[in-house]
């Protein structure tokens, strides 16, 4: 039993020996962690053999949350650079049965974790924790004394972690303060200025090398005493005694600091900076001295002023204008050429804002929005803008502006210059008008020109040809080539019936309206378009919103919704000698534009020239139709002449041989008496036709004058009537008279009487020996004559011929006369103020009507117009 326990006791020595063995290796080892340099891995490769665990790992929790390896035993080179995530909760505060760590060695099923937590690594630290992690492939079969081994393991890591901060902090603090002399010690190498710095008690602790370069004073500075240098200073400076005196108020005032110029006595001028060398919490080291060597600073500042008072002068003296202005659109520099122009001097403007004082109100807020982007250093260098002077004028001014900017690259000041362009302006304008004037003088020259040159080209086709139509149609078609979409013609024949000659249409109205458009002729009675024209005469101009059902132009001629539109026409008539001959009409389409007065009076010129040529072709026609008149009247007067001249010269002829045989006496009374009732039958035949040609010629001169009495028409119609009985009875004709009641009025018996004599002469010629009558009837203010026979008749379109002279209703061949009856019946009746009219088939007979006032002619009768002399127009 005492073996026994003996046994027992002996083996836990052993175990105890071997824990104290293994704790005192493990903190040997923990103990070289105390250097900052030795990584942790060789430690806990330790641990691990040890203890036998698979897996050792050391991990820290900053106080950011993030968690550091360490140092591991048992993990690969690339599980190694695995990042750890950064939980919500720190993974070294979780159980054993929760780990979340990216290691694949760790996903092992079966694996038994130890955390060992190692509290806070020290004072100073913050929140940092740290803990040793061991994992097993199985529930380790250790001693529970192990359990507490390591325990006391984390208790000595704990202890050499926070020697290992304080270590490494130790070391960074010697490599800060290594490194910000090394910096001090280069920044006072590398400055400009010469740097002294001496103790409280006066010796030199320091210098850079630009203080002995400045000074030359080797032996001095070596010698370390500050009294030693100040007086060979002293011998170098201008002023040695204020100098001096200077240094000594300097040292006995240790808090005081100032600035001393120094004057060598080699030129070179010195900025002395003198300050003391204090720590921040109050510590006094000493004094620090800093020269700089301003001589060429103090050159160059002096040349610079100089540069500035001649830049002043040039400024000044300069014709252009130059302001100087701040970020803020401050007045900073304003010229002498600006106070002329605007009448301010500088000083009333220095410090204002330019757009307030010189801008005219309704550009204020526009200039400071654009002056806001140049001080930002963007647009608008070159601009125009309006000055307002002292008095009010307006100046326009054309700026050029160019931002300088400070060492920060920031805008400092803006520089503008300008040039007052007013005058030059309103040159400009002025040329600019005068240029435009005389373009526009050109455009109506061309204008004008290509009119000319169309109605001389109008006027050559009009007189090219001899038949008026076929020079309209020529001259519409050069009209839709020149001046219009759209044209027509429409001529006007003698008794007011209308003819369109002509209508042509451009390639941009055929290529608008491709399908068949038909236009209906116009209408006369319409209110607008051709057939007013043609109506009233006049001209009718639409430049804008033309009625265009008035020209009455249709698509496939369906309806309204087909009408065919035109934004602007004109009809113009045809005039000559007071009357309309026709119109012209003209339309443009949207694509061609709108007339314009110009185009107008092209119209109104080309329809003057295009009525003077068809009244002269007319006149041309008519012309020959009275030259064959005239040739046929000669040879019809000729005939009536010959036969009563032949009759005349035969009985005289026999009269004469009778005389010179001496056989008149002894010729028998009837042989005598017939000759010379031949003579005188045809003598007064002769008579008739002279008195017949002498009418027509008073008629046509204006010379034939009325001897106005009272007549019974009644009573000279019947007289007329038994005058022509011998002729009735030769023709076989029965004349009928209807004349019982009395029908006084005021006419001239002999030109009544002629009116009478030739409407029955005209009957009996032409009434083929059928009844004739004649009838007189009226009213208390118009006397009637109707003449009715039941001949050959008169054609229709013959009817307003007949009363013209020389005209005739049948062939001269086969009817005699001079065709003058009814043109004096008609001439003569005008002027006893009364109409004659006939109504007449073809084979059915003739009514001539003769309305006579009672009261005779109104007014005197006119003289007949020259173109009654032609005998060409009724």
């Amino acid at each position: 039993m005492e073996e026994h326990c003996a046994d027992a006791d002996h083996k836990v020595t052993e175990e105890r020996l071997a824990l104290l063995s293994v704790l005192q290796e493990l903190t040997v080892a923990a103990l070289d962690l105390l250097d900052p340099n030795k990584p942790a891995d060789s430690f806990l490769d330790r641990v691990a053999e040890r203890l036998g665990c698979m897996v050792a790992l050391w991990l820290q929790t900053d106080e950011q949350g993030r968690v550091r390896l360490q140092g591991t035993s048992g993990l690969s080179t690339a599980s190694r650079q695995l990042p750890i995530p950064c939980p919500s909760e720190s993974p070294l505060e979780r159980g054993p049965a929760e780990p979340d760590l990216p290691y694949p060695e760790l996903a092992s099923p079966g694996l038994v974790r130890w955390s060992v937590p190692i509290a806070d690594s020290g004072p100073g630290a913050g929140h940092v924790s740290s803990a040793l992690l061991l994992y097993f492939d199985r529930e380790p079969h250790l001693p529970r004394q192990y359990r507490g081994m390591v325990e006391r393991l984390g208790r000595v890591l704990r202890t050499a972690l926070i020697h290992r901060q304080l270590f490494a902090r130790t070391l960074d603090s010697e490599r800060d303060l290594h490194q910000q002399k090394t910096l001090l010690e280069s920044l006072s190498e590398a400055s400009v200025e010469g740097i002294l710095i001496a103790s409280p008690d006066g010796r030199i602790l320091t210098h850079n090398r630009r203080f002995v370069e400045m000074w030359g004073l080797e032996e001095e500075i070596e010698s370390a005493s500050n009294e030693l240098l100040l007086r060979a200073i002293s011998e170098l400076v201008e002023e040695p005694a204020r100098f001096l005196a200077r240094a000594a108020s300097f040292f006995e005032h240790i808090t005081t600091s100032g600035h001393d110029e120094l004057r060598l006595k080699d030129g070179r001028v010195f900025d002395q900076y003198n300050a003391p060398v204090v720590s921040a919490d109050g510590v006094y080291y000493g004094r620090a001295v800093y020269f700089r060597d301003i001589t060429a600073r103090q050159r160059t500042e002096r040349e610079l002023q100089r540069e500035r008072d001649f830049s002043s002068a040039v400024l000044d003296t300069a014709r252009a204008l130059v302001i100087v202005l701040d970020p803020e659109g401050r007045i900073i520099r304003f010229n002498r050429a600006c106070q002329k122009v605007t009448g301010y001097s500088f000083e009333e403007l220095r410090g204002a804002q330019f757009w307030k004082r010189l801008q005219p109100p309704e550009e204020r807020e526009q200039v400071e929005a654009n002056y806001a982007v140049l001080a930002a250093g963007q647009g608008f260098e070159h601009y125009e803008s309006h000055w307002l002077t002292r008095e009010g004028e307006r100046r326009l001014i054309s700026w050029s502006s160019n931002a300088l900017r400070g060492e920060t690259g920031a805008v400092e000041f803006v520089i503008g210059t300008g040039i007052d362009i007013t005058e030059q302006r309103r040159a400009e304008q002025e040329r600019d008008q005068t240029f435009q004037r005389e373009q526009q003088a050109r455009a109506r020259a061309e204008e004008q020109e290509a009119r000319s040159a169309f109605l001389a080209e109008a006027s050559g086709l009009l007189a090219g040809e001899l038949a008026p139509e076929d020079a309209l149609r020529s001259v519409a078609a050069l009209t839709v080539q020149r001046f219009a979409d759209w044209c027509t013609v429409d001529l006007l024949d003698p008794d007011q019936s209308f003819q369109r000659i002509t209508e042509a249409r451009s390639e941009a109205l055929r290529a608008m309206s491709p399908a068949k458009v038909l236009c209906a002729p116009p209408d006369l009675n319409a209110a607008h378009g051709p057939g007013r024209v043609l109506r009233l005469g006049e001209p009718e101009f639409f430049p804008e919103g033309c009625p265009s059902a008035a020209l009455g132009c249709m698509r496939d001629g369906q309806g309204g919704a087909g009408v065919v539109e035109f934004e602007s026409f004109m009809s113009v008539p045809l005039l000559a000698r007071g009357h309309t001959l026709g119109a012209i009409t003209l339309a443009r389409s949207e694509a061609g534009g709108r007339y314009g007065p110009a185009e107008f009076a092209l119209a109104q010129e080309l329809a003057r020239r295009a009525a003077m040529a068809v009244d002269n072709a007319r006149l041309y026609q008519q012309a020959q139709m009275a030259i064959g008149l005239r040739d046929e009247f000669l040879s019809i007067a000729s005939h009536e002449l010959k036969t009563p001249v032949t009759s005349l010269q035969l009985s005289v002829q026999g009269l004469m041989r009778l005389t010179r045989t001496g056989a008149l006496r002894t010729a028998p009374v009837e042989t005598v008496t017939h000759s010379l009732e031949v003579i005188e039958r045809q003598a007064k035949r002769m008579a008739k036709l002279v008195n017949t040609l002498l009418d027509v010629s008073r008629i046509h001169a204006g010379r034939l004058d009325l001897e106005l009495e009272e007549v019974d028409l009644a009573a000279l119609v019947r007289d007329i009537a038994a005058r022509f009985a011998p002729e009735l009875a030769t023709s076989g004709t029965r004349l009928l008279v209807h004349a019982d009641t009395a029908m006084p009025g005021v006419w001239d018996r002999s030109r009544l009487d002629q009116i009478v004599t030739n409407l029955l002469s005209n009957a009996i010629k032409y009434g083929e020996g059928r009844p004739i009558e004649i009838r007189v009837e009226g009213d208390a203010v118009t006397a009637r004559l109707e003449v009715r026979d039941q001949g050959i008749g008169i054609p229709a379109e013959r009817h307003a011929r007949i009363f013209r002279a020389f005209e005739r209703a049948v062939s001269s061949r086969h009817y005699g006369g001079l065709g003058l009856g009814l043109h004096i019946v008609n001439q003569l009746v005008e002027r006893l103020g009364g109409s004659v009219r006939v109504e007449s088939e073809t084979g059915r007979g003739s009514t001539f009507t003769v309305e006579l006032p009672r009261r005779g002619p109104s007014v005197s009768p006119p003289a007949l117009e020259g173109r009654h002399a032609s005998g060409l127009q009724s």
